[in-house]
């Protein structure tokens, strides 16, 4: 087999089967161990549930007898009962029905006549009455709407040789789905009451209980499954105190298997973790052991990486040499660092050539820019030279130096704005007075072609720096304005300025819009339009079609929208025009750099 052709190959294969055999047999044997210890330990838990219910009750029918007891040997009730007056009894029925604490209270006469009530109808009562003559102190069960219902009657003896009975007092407590979530707290159980085969009360979904229904009836631990969880159930019967089977409530005590026996999922879990531990040390162990051989190739493969992610070419392969290291390998590393050394080499040159060339196209793009104002000022300082200068010849060469020393003064500026990072200073700007004035600035020169303006009268005041916006709106609308001129020199074969002015629609058109927290600015122009092979470089640095231009304006442009957080598009069509389309936040967040 190739997969055991080599050493490190089969040293693995044996190191991974002896560790999958073991945690294999190792995995069998606890899971196997902790199901039958979680199955018993749930079963055991499911009994002491059963008899904290059994004791809870019994405690609890104690309770309220006592209590019955208690308040039917009151003088102040058995004179009442003994009146055998409705109106009379009412009112203690009311009161000691709250002090007892009971869902509800009732008073009989000799007869078994409802004297007074509180809490229920008489007509529960009464289905569930006994002999009003009987001495004995009775507890009974009772399905009720509101759940199972606990009575303890009493009765009221009138003290004497021979007692009397003036009637019965029946206290009554409802075995509802409030003492079942009281019992589920105590038990750390699922609890239901139930009587005569139906589930009244349940710590759990309503729509449960007919599932829980037959469970009533169970002698045994049992199973039942409720919304995909299997829960264990133990019926336990809530006798009287008297322990006689009469009328007999039970109670259901669950918990679930699924949610009990979930552990075994992490500890399946951790096991799988084990395992593939065990994996990995074994294959470093199988590696290990092949280490001599793997070595000065794991060392060459390392710097190949190196020099691809990092594109370092002066990467090398750093080998000691050992007695027991592959000569192969060490030459082969050798052979490397020569390449890289080779390689590195012939990127130095290139880079330095290609820096060289940059240099060059900067200093063509500059000294074509700086010589025509140099010839300008030079010309104006021979006319300041002669003897005899008129004043209209001294304000034109004033105005021809200042004008042309600006427009040098503009060159450094967008070489140098282009070449550092942009500090930004922000404050609150009106965005159509910026708009207005950046097309004030860029027509300067020449009033044509016309420009139109289209600005939100509803534009809010923007946050944001208006006169690095306004340089790059400016470096946009000049960019305009000379590409409408071109496409009327093309259309005219002149200098395109009266064809311009003669057209019905304005050759450059500048839109703002405002909407959900930010704006908007459009420029149109019906200029020449870009060529889909132009306008992939639009904003490459020196880039121009233009013979004066810099090919420094859009991509400054391009540099400041950004760095205000913007976006800026360009789309064109040849021949028919183009348009820039800006997107800025009304309130830039912070100044940026």
């Amino acid at each position: 087999m190739r997969a055991a052709s080599s050493l490190s190959n089969r040293v693995f294969l044996a190191c991974t089967l002896l560790a999958m055999l073991s945690l294999g047999f190792a995995f069998y044997f606890v899971d196997e161990r902790a199901s039958n210890e979680a199955e018993a330990d749930l079963r055991r838990g499911l009994a002491e549930a059963g008899t904290l219910v059994d004791h809870y009750g019994a405690t609890r029918t104690d309770h309220f007898t006592r209590l019955a007891r208690v308040v039917a040997d009151l003088p102040k009730l058995k004179a009442a009962v003994e009146t055998g007056d409705p109106p009379t009894v009412q009112p203690l029925a009311d009161e000691y029905r709250a002090e007892v604490n009971a869902d509800l209270l009732v008073l009989t006469g000799r007869s078994g006549g409802v004297l007074g009530s509180a809490g229920a109808d008489a007509a529960t009562i009464a289905a569930a009455a006994q002999d009003p003559q009987s001495v004995q102190e009775i507890s009974t069960f009772t399905p009720h709407s509101r759940g199972v219902l606990q009575l303890v009657s009493v009765p009221i003896l009138l003290d004497g040789e021979l007692p009397e009975i003036l009637g019965r007092l029946t206290v009554g407590v409802f075995l509802d789905d409030r003492l079942a979530a009281e019992f589920k707290g105590l038990t750390g159980s699922e609890i239901a009451f139930g009587a005569q085969g139906h589930i009244l009360a349940s710590t759990l979904p309503p729509d449960a209980r007919a599932t829980l229904a037959p469970a009533t009836a169970a002698s045994a631990i049992g199973s039942v499954a409720i919304d995909d969880e299997e829960f264990l159930v133990l019926a336990r019967p809530l006798l009287p105190a008297d322990g006689a089977p009469r009328a007999a409530g039970v109670a259901l005590i669950l918990r679930s298997r699924t949610d009990r026996l979930r552990f075994l999922n992490t500890i399946r879990t951790g096991l799988a973790g084990v395992m593939i531990v065990t994996l990995l040390l074994a294959t470093i162990l199988s590696y290990g052991v092949a280490r001599t051989m793997t070595r000065p190739l794991a060392a060459i493969t390392t710097a190949m990486r190196e020099v691809a992610a990092t594109g370092d070419l002066t990467r090398k392969v750093a080998l000691k040499s050992r007695a027991w290291d592959d000569e192969d390998a060490r030459l082969l590393a050798s052979t490397f660092n020569a390449l890289t050394e080779s390689i590195a080499r012939f990127q130095r040159e290139a880079t330095q050539k290609d820096r060289l060339s940059s240099l060059g196209r900067l200093s063509t793009v500059i000294a074509h820019e700086i010589r025509n104002p140099l010839m300008i000022i030079r010309a104006s300082l021979s006319t300041l030279r002669r003897d005899h200068v008129t004043p209209s010849e001294l304000r034109e060469a004033v105005s021809d130096i200042d004008g042309e020393t600006m427009r040098l003064n503009r060159i450094v500026t967008e070489v140098l704005d282009f070449a550092r990072p942009i500090r930004f200073e922000l404050a609150e700007a009106d965005l159509n007075q910026i708009c207005r004035a950046s097309a004030e600035a860029a027509w300067t020169e020449d009033p044509s072609p016309a420009v139109a303006f289209d600005l939100d009268p509803a534009m809010p005041r923007v946050v944001t720096d208006a006169e690095r916006l306004r340089t790059a709106l400016v470096n946009i609308l000049t960019n305009a304005r000379h590409a409408v001129l071109a496409g009327a020199r093309a259309d005219t074969g002149t200098d395109g300025r009266a064809t311009v002015a003669d057209v019905d629609e304005p050759g450059v058109r500048v839109q703002t819009r405002a909407a959900n927290g930010r704006v908007a600015i459009a420029i149109q122009d019906r200029g020449i339009g870009i060529t889909p092979e132009d306008m992939a470089h639009i904003f490459d640095p020196y880039f121009t079609t233009r013979r004066a231009g810099t090919g420094l304006g859009l991509p400054i442009a391009k540099n400041i929208i950004e760095g205000l957080g913007g976006t800026l598009t360009v789309s064109s069509r040849r021949g028919e025009g183009t348009e820039i389309r800006i997107d800025l936040p009304q309130n830039l967040g912070g100044p940026q750099a």
